[in-house]
This record gives structure tokens, C-alpha cells and sequence, in this order.
């Protein structure tokens, strides 16, 4: 990146284009529009980002072992993608003063490694019940007995084993989230006949309630193994994949395409983007209510065997995260506050490049790419000028990014 112009220059163009720019959007629609993220095909493939690029010098991921920066493994990165792009510009100078600190190169990231590395940074609220955040077991046999499951089910220590449910003390230490939430909902029809003819209410469950339960059902072993079963997180790609051949998109939509008979699943972040324990309590509850819609419309029940489910609720988790609806109009408007003193956008060079014009800035983790690799020399220009580290606020990359696209277009 080079960069040029006097002052006086810069100050006289940033204030005509302000202007302009300015009086743009005061005359446009505040309009909304959707930024198209790839989902990633495997989550974990970031893993690989965190070591290579050293961040693994200064941060852990879920460990009890004290570092430089902060354990990104318990921190809950809020909003979407671009919301993590955010935080990663707020704190690129500190970043880049501690690894000159400790003589760390600081490591560039091309598109495909950003995206590898934001969704295995963000994947960790997914796979929380499993590595992060185990369930109580105590806890879990208070729900097993408060839900009514030992109506159906024997446990060990059990007197009687004359029950319509399995024996579940043969699975003890053999269950992860995902086997028990596909059993669940595979189950659920028979489930819920054989509890209305036993009188017991359809059991309900929070998230933290199925993680609870989990940890109940691996306690102990009776194989004498203390191996516990893990899971891989799932392809959101092969999810995609499934949510249409399994005609699950016939009664969902995603972002407002699909069918109508059931909520939209692409506008649910605040449900979906979570734990296993917690989408997989959410797709139980309701699974009722579908059996019956299934009945309706005459359409066999859908059931998932091997990774499906996990493939599933991985497409469910990250088409929320990756869905990004952005104000361009107001993306002019934090143009000119935070960009425009170094930047223009068809106006030729400034201190910086012409965005509309620099290579690679064509969708929106190419942006978030170009933002960390060139944060060393924005810095030093903002110091030399003396202007301050412009921060971003939720939504801020958002509304820039779709302006900015909306301008090379």
C-alpha cells in the first residue's frame, strides 16, 4: 500500500466529498440489503490459521493456560462475521504493539484464511457443550426424574426393567450432543404416543437442561471405558445440502426464501447461534408441532442417520451467523467519519488507495482481509497526521462493507 497527497489537498477533498456524499444519502431510502457470505465447509479447518499464524503465541482457545492477549475460546464474539471483522480492527494496535513486543511478525491473511479463521473462532459457541462448558450430572438426573423420563427408561440401579423405552445405562460414556439430539427427534413420534398413553406431559427442554441430561447419561461406563464420544461439528455446506433434499425447506425459509408453513430459520440468531445442547432443545420442542404439520401435509416424517444431524444443525447455526443485512446509506455516512480523510471512492489516491479501485475488496471477508493486512501502515499514517484509531461499533463493518460494494459495482 503507498500513500500520497498533501494536506491541504486531502483536507479540500474530504470536505467536497463529504458534502457530496453527505447530501447523497440524505436524499436516498435508508434501504437494506443482504452482504453474501460463503458458509464454511468445515468449521475446525481454522484450527490450522490459529497455529500457522502464531496466534496461538498470545491467545488460548479454551485453556486454563495463561497468555499475553485473551482466551478467545471463552469470549463470546456477539453479532455476525462482520461484527467479528470489527473487533479484530479495534484491537489491531494493541495487537500489533505487543507482537513487536515479543518479535512476532505480524502475519498476513489472505481471504480464505480470514474466512477459515473467523468460523473457527466463532464455532467455539457451537461445540460449547461438548469441550468448553459440560453439563452437571447431578443436575441432569434431576431433569432425567423431573421430565418423567424414567417412565420409559431404566437406568442403572434400577429394580424393574419392564419399560417400552430402552435401557439407557447401556450407553452411558457412548453419547455426544449430537447422538442424543438425533435419537431424540428420530424417537420423538413413538415418544410422544407412548407418553400420552401413559399420562406424562410432553418434557420440554432448555438448552442447558439437554447438556445437563448428556452429562448424566455418559457418567460412568459400563463397559468399564472412561472414553467419552465427541463429534465432529458438521459440514454447514452438506447442511444446506440436506435442508433441501430433506424437504425441510419446504415448510422454512432462510433469509425469505423458502416455504412459509414454519418460522424463518435465517432470521433466528438469537436462538441458533449457540450451543448443540441448545439448538438441538429448541428443534425438541417443537418437534410436536411438526410431526403434526408433517401429518398434514401427507409428507413422511424426516429422520437423520449418520452426520446428518450434526451436518444439519451446523447449517442452522452458521446461516445465522454468516447472514448479514447491511445499511449501505448509512455505511456513506461512517464513510466520511472514520474513511474519507485517507480514502476516496472514485476519487483517485489520497493518503491511501482509491477503494473503488484496490484490488481484492470485492466481497466482504476480502475487505476484512485487506482491513488487518494493511492496519500496520493505516496506523503510521493516522499517527503522522495525528488523527485518532478509528473504532467500529456493531453493525459499523456491515454498513461500511455494503457501501463500499455498492460503490465498485
Amino acid at each position: 500500500m503507498t500513500f500520497s497527497g498533501s494536506s491541504a489537498n486531502r483536507a479540500s477533498w474530504a470536505v467536497a466529498f463529504a458534502g457530496a456524499l453527505v447530501a447523497a444519502v440524505a436524499a436516498s431510502t435508508d434501504v437494506t440489503v443482504p452482504l453474501s457470505i460463503e458458509l464454511p465447509d468445515n468449521p475446525t479447518a481454522g484450527a490450522r490459521v490459529f497455529v500457522e499464524k502464531n496466534c496461538v503465541r498470545c491467545h488460548g482457545f479454551g485453556t486454563e493456560e495463561a497468555r499475553v492477549g485473551p482466551d478467545l475460546g471463552r469470549i463470546r464474539f456477539r453479532g455476525t462475521v462482520l461484527d467479528l471483522a470489527g473487533v479484530f480492527w479495534n484491537h489491531a494496535p494493541v495487537m500489533r504493539e505487543k507482537m513487536a513486543d515479543y518479535k512476532i511478525v505480524m502475519p498476513t491473511l489472505d481471504t480464505h484464511e480470514m474466512a477459515d479463521l473467523v468460523a473457527f473462532l466463532t464455532a467455539y459457541r457451537y461445540y460449547l457443550t461438548e469441550i468448553g462448558q459440560s453439563g452437571n450430572p447431578a443436575a441432569g438426573r434431576a431433569v432425567f426424574e423431573a421430565k418423567g423420563c424414567p417412565t420409559c427408561h431404566a437406568t442403572s440401579g434400577a429394580t424393574t426393567f419392564d419399560k417400552p423405552g430402552p435401557r439407557l445405562d447401556r450407553y452411558k460414556g457412548q453419547y455426544s450432543a449430537i447422538v442424543l439430539a438425533q435419537a431424540m427427534w428420530n424417537h420423538s413420534p413413538e415418544m410422544s404416543s407412548v407418553m400420552r398413553g401413559r399420562g406424562v406431559p410432553f418434557p420440554r427442554l432448555t438448552g442447558k437442561e439437554l447438556a445437563d441430561l448428556l452429562a448424566y447419561l455418559q457418567a460412568g461406563n459400563v463397559s468399564g471405558s472412561g472414553d467419552r464420544v465427541y463429534f465432529e461439528p458438521g459440514s454447514p455446506r452438506r447442511g444446506r445440502e440436506l435442508f433441501a433434499s430433506k424437504r425441510c425447506v419446504a415448510c422454512h425459509s432462510i433469509a425469505g426464501v423458502g416455504g412459509k408453513g414454519g418460522p424463518d430459520l435465517g432470521l433466528r440468531p438469537q436462538e441458533l447461534v449457540g450451543s448443540v445442547s441448545s439448538v438441538a432443545a429448541l428443534m425438541w420442542n417443537h418437534s410436536q408441532a411438526m410431526g403434526a404439520e408433517f401429518a398434514r401435509r401427507g409428507v413422511p416424517r424426516v429422520t437423520f442417520s449418520g452426520g446428518e444431524m450434526a451436518d444439519i444443525i451446523a447449517y442452522l447455526y452458521f446461516v445465522n451467523y454468516a447472514s448479514v443485512r447491511a445499511k449501505p446509506e448509512r455505511g456513506g455516512v461512517l464513510f466520511v467519519d472514520k474513511c474519507s480523510p485517507c480514502h476516496s471512492i472514485g476519487g483517485g489516491q489520497q493518503v491511501g488507495p482509491d477503494l473503488k479501485t484496490a484490488p481484492g475488496l470485492d466481497e466482504p471477508l476480502g475487505i476484512m482481509s485487506a482491513m488487518w493486512n494493511h492496519s500496520p501502515a493505516m496506523e503510521q499514517e493516522l499517527r503522522k497526521h495525528g488523527l485518532q484509531w478509528p473504532r467500529l461499533e456493531t453493525g459499523d463493518a456491515a454498513d461500511l462493507t455494503a457501501f463500499l460494494l455498492s460503490r465498485r459495482k
